[in-house]
């Protein structure tokens, strides 16, 4: 039995006993360290006699009781077994008062003294650190209490008494002590905070004859994190073993913190090695072992001392990933600018070639390009550098290695998605910020080449053909008999003979389909010889101006080249315009966002096919394209072998030498796809394609591309891998917040300081890049709503297994009733299920457990609930009104009525077979009355016959109403009413508004769904 003499510890034999172990953190908080073997290996092997167990009093009374108490007991019998002592301690901390739960104290030590009465290894330390406004009175009146409880089981049980300010004030004790023999009174110090007034004081109290235990200490800062004082730390223990001091050392546990002596992401428990201990583990130890203090060699470890910065200043981590990243990517972008100085002066891009031409004005331009170069260069360096730091703390601090393989490989499979999506988006961006305007050159009218017009045909419906037909007819040209139109139909249909002979036009077929589409377009090259040919889908209808607006850029490329050496000329091998779509895709149809966001693709039609051009890497998208036959030749035609014929063909165009410009200004418009069925049907062909014909061509082996063009189409391919990467980030949250697998480790310091800031220049970028036409909310929608369907043909592709066949998108009209695939509604609903269970279960840890940390994943879940909510309600779909059509313009008209009084007006609102009008005058017109109705303008002298169907009235008697016309008769010019009808952009959106909320989306299409119930 130990017993105090003066300052100093005895046993029965009267030997002077210091004792000197380590201590450990909350019971409950780290059970897995007690356990026997380990004891043991602290007993045997780092040659400790004291263990030090510590119950955390506020999770004892407020707690599992039970539990803790389970814990406590195997401690000390562990303890008990491997001959060590031990210390039970109650930690006050949080209660800053002992008194606080002194019933419970009282309790608890009754408890233990009584089970424990004879055996000799217990020490009770009866309050840890009581602080606050603590008095050495309050605690002495608690000691009073607390002490005879203990003795009367033991009398002689050696008892630490806690003292004010953390254990801090032993002056107060010294001048003050208690009435009762065999008592010691703790001190706390860490040696990078308290330094020699702490040891004087030490020195000055012990040498008065005050028997003091420093039943907690550190090598840290008083805060159990911050910077490790080796140097502090010899001198402290230099002092206590001069002044025979028993200590215990803080803390036997992984926690992620200075103080703790095991690796954050060890995960032994029962026996520890070199690799799992941090080097304050192995200093600890080298006390232990008695090694001369100034012999301790503690090796630098740059990766722990930052995980020490980042427990304790994350903000200095910041700074130390900051500032290489800042230097070396302003070293990348000095060289990037350096390097177009000395830039050979080859020609590998439209707009390389376009520097030869000679024009007034040319010093103005660069310097407007000037201007915006470097606000793009600004622009792509903030994001990558935002970026690049979140992705080297992710990498260095936030894989849980302590929490087993799956945690392990889930979070590097993220990161793995997470470093493919930066270096896709890093390539992307900076493609985006190339984007040029092309001004159309000026030719003359007898420059303008012969032009052969190829509409493919399959299975589309006559009237949608006519359309087309009828538009590309309607295409003003200098020289009408230069414009050569072929319907190209691959399913040898009378009909479409019929109407090509109907319309004047000329008609293709061939016996089979060899080749599909591009066999199809293959068999048209070979019977006609114009030196441009145009490929429009079967119902891409073109606008007036599509020829003149396209043909003068080849006109130009050639004069260009004219005065350049042989060696040096790259002709202009096609141009893509944009696809763009007179109906609602099914985004903006089924989630009554016709009027606030753009068609699905205007983002890749319209800029990225554009910037696209500095590269020289424009994707051929198979309509609306104007091809060089000479170009076409070279490659050997339209390439077969791909699902994806025209991509390929564009790739193969490009490695020939051509040049290729993506212009941004939509020349012809089409049908979406009117299902969303269709529309994943379509998806699927479009990615199994890219990904085949990447591996077909072999694209990156390619001597002559360029590395640029070999990084766009990288990009172009890495982007339909996207379904695996957004449900990786469906998945991810989940680990945790449902199955307890934290994949990633972070709290909100971290939050705020790496990921924050990457996120927002992500969601700036994707808006200011894309010109207002995508935003981060509706591309989460767009990616979510085809990833379950995408997931599985992807990855096939991936693996090799080859899609060799495909089904053609249909352009039937639309059924007026939906119908609604059950099946397709299966992976949102159980994944939406398991998100909104994570959300309740974050929800208790943030609000009653106080768990702040776990925000990030409280935002992840709800945006994913989000998408997925909003992917439900495409699936779901939406019943249509019949008019898929409807162009909201002005047209002049004039209107004469039957009793020969006449108005004028315009339009707002246009049909196939109806017109909307307002006119100036109110009341004019009445349910049901006839009426002839004049569209003029400079292009069109429309005479139609209608009868009023509607009338939608005006909330104010002098406001005039709207009248809808329904045409009875188009006086012979149906066709040009219907060319008139789609010579224009559409008018669905062409950009977002600025203000679209994801709450107010949601809440329109719940409002919306719940009252057509």
């Amino acid at each position: 039995m130990l017993h105090v003499e003066g300052t100093e510890l005895y046993d029965t034999n009267q030997r002077r006993v210091v004792l000197n172990g380590v201590s450990t953190h909350g019971l409950s908080w780290f059970p897995k360290y007690i356990n026997y073997h380990l004891f043991n290996q602290l007993s045997t092997e780092w040659n400790t006699n004291l263990i030090r167990l510590a119950m955390y009093s506020e999770d004892y009374v407020n707690g599992d009781r039970k539990k803790n108490l389970k814990l406590l007991h195997k401690g000390i019998e562990y303890a008990i077994d491997n001959d060590m002592y031990v210390i039970v301690d109650w930690h006050v901390l949080e209660d800053k008062d002992p008194n606080k739960y002194l019933p419970e104290a009282i309790n608890f030590f009754n408890q233990i003294a009584k089970e424990y009465a004879e055996v000799p290894n217990i020490i009770y330390e009866i309050c840890n650190e009581p602080n606050g406004e603590t008095t050495w009175a309050d605690i002495k009146e608690y000691a009073n209490i607390v002490i005879p409880v203990i003795r009367r089981h033991n009398a002689n049980a050696l008892i630490l008494v806690g003292t004010p300010n953390f254990d801090r004030e032993i002056q107060f004790a010294a001048a003050d002590p208690l009435d009762f023999n065999n008592i010691m009174y703790t001190y706390h110090f860490y040696a990078a905070s308290h330094k020699d007034d702490f040891r004087q004081k030490l020195i000055d109290v012990a040498g008065g004859g005050t028997p003091i235990f420093i039943s907690e200490c550190g090598f840290c800062e008083e805060s159990g994190n911050g910077k490790i004082d080796f140097e502090s730390t010899k001198i402290w223990f230099d002092l206590l073993d001069s002044l025979h001091l028993s200590y215990t050392i803080w803390n036997i546990s992984n926690k992620a913190e200075a103080a703790a002596i095991i690796k954050e992401d060890s995960r032994a428990s029962e026996y520890l090695i070199n690799e799992d201990l941090t080097s304050y583990g192995l200093y600890a130890r080298a006390l232990f072992h008695g090694e001369n203090l100034d012999d301790i060699q503690v090796k630098f470890n740059l990766l722990y001392e930052m995980k020490v910065l980042w427990r304790t200043r994350p903000y200095l981590v910041w700074i130390n990933f900051a500032i290489p990243i800042f230097a070396l990517l302003l070293f990348i972008l000095i060289l990037l600018k350096i390097g177009k100085h000395f830039k050979h002066k080859k020609i590998a891009s439209y707009d390389d070639l376009l520097k030869y031409r000679e024009k007034s004005g040319k010093e103005d331009e660069e310097g407007k390009k000037g201007e915006g170069n470097f606000v793009g260069d600004l622009f792509l360096f903030l994001s990558s550098f935002s970026t690049l730091i979140y992705l080297c703390w992710r990498v260095t601090f936030s894989v849980p290695f302590a929490y087993g393989w799956i945690a392990i490989a889930g979070n590097l499979l993220l990161l793995a998605v997470e470093l493919l999506g930066f270096g896709e988006s890093l390539i992307h961006f900076s493609g985006m910020l190339k984007l040029r305007s092309h001004p159309l050159p000026k030719i003359a009218d007898d420059e303008y080449p012969d032009v052969d017009i190829f509409i493919a045909t399959y299975n589309e419906p006559a009237e949608i053909l006519r359309k087309t037909i009828i538009g590309c007819k309607y295409m003003e040209y200098p020289d009408k008999a230069k414009v050569h139109i072929y319907l190209c139909d691959d399913n040898r249909r009378p009909q479409m003979r019929a109407l090509a002979e109907e319309l004047g036009i000329n008609y293709f077929d061939r016996p089979d389909n060899q080749g599909a589409k591009a066999g199809n377009l293959n068999a048209a090259l070979a019977r006609s010889n114009s030196p441009y040919v145009v490929t429009f889908d079967a119902d891409m209808i073109p606008q007036r101006k599509f020829l003149l607006k396209t043909i003068p850029y080849f006109v130009d490329a050639e004069k260009i080249n004219e005065n350049l050496p042989q060696e040096q000329r790259r002709h202009l091998g096609f141009i893509q315009t944009p696809q763009s779509f007179y109906t609602p895709d099914v985004f903006q149809h089924n989630l009554y966002a016709e009027h606030i966001v753009p068609n699905e693709q205007d983002y890749f039609y319209d800029i990225i096919e554009a910037a696209k051009t500095s590269s020289n890497s424009v994707i051929y998208g198979g309509s609306n394209t104007i091809l060089s036959r000479k170009a076409l030749d070279d490659i050997g035609g339209f390439y077969t072998k791909s699902i994806t014929e025209d991509f390929a063909t564009g790739m193969l165009i490009e490695s020939a030498g051509y040049l290729s410009l993506g212009l941004s200004t939509p020349l012809a418009s089409g049908i979406a796809p009117s299902s969303f069925k269709e529309h994943i049907q379509q998806r699927t062909r479009w990615g199994r394609g890219v990904i085949a014909t990447a591996k077909q061509l072999k694209f990156f082996r390619r001597k002559n591309l360029s590395l640029s063009q070999k990084l766009s189409y990288l990009s172009s391919v890495l982007y339909w891998f996207s379904p695996i990467k957004n449900f990786i980030y469906l998945l991810a949250p989940l680990m945790f917040a449902v199955f307890c697998i934290p994949i990633f480790k972070c709290n909100l310091m971290d939050l705020l300081l790496f990921w924050f800031p990457m996120h927002v220049m992500q969601t700036i970028s994707i808006r200011t890049t894309s010109k207002g036409k995508i935003s981060a909310q509706w591309s989460g929608i767009y990616e979510t709503s085809v990833m379950p369907f995408l997931l599985l043909p992807i990855i096939k592709e991936g693996l090799g297994i080859t899609l060799s066949t495909f089904k053609v998108t249909r352009k039937d009209k639309v059924s007026l009733k939906r119908v609604i695939d059950k099946g397709s509604l299966i992976p949102f609903v159980l994944i939406l299920l398991l998100t909104l269970a994570g959300i309740v279960r974050m929800g208790y840890m943030l609000f009653l457990m106080k768990y702040v940390g776990i925000l990030a994943v409280v935002f992840w879940l709800v945006r994913n609930s989000y998408y997925l909510a909003m992917s439900l309600f495409i699936v779901i779909g939406r019943d249509n009104d019949g008019e898929n059509v409807k162009v909201f313009a002005t047209e002049a008209i004039s209107i004469v009525k039957g009793d020969g009084k006449q108005a004028d007006g315009v339009t707002t609102r246009l049909t196939e077979h109806s017109v909307d009008i307002f006119t100036d005058e109110a009341d004019i017109l009445y349910l049901g009355e006839p009426i002839q109705l004049s569209i003029l303008s400079e292009l069109y002298d429309l005479k139609l016959k209608g009868t009023i169907v509607s009338i939608r009235n005006s909330y104010h008697p002098d406001v005039p109403s709207v009248y809808t016309v329904e045409i009875l008769d188009f006086g012979g010019v149906k066709d040009q009413y219907i060319h008139m009808l789609y010579d224009r952009t559409p008018t669905l959106p062409q950009h977002l508004r600025l203000r679209d909320a994801y709450i107010s989306n949601l809440w329109k299409n719940l409002a919306h769904r719940l009252s057509s119930k």
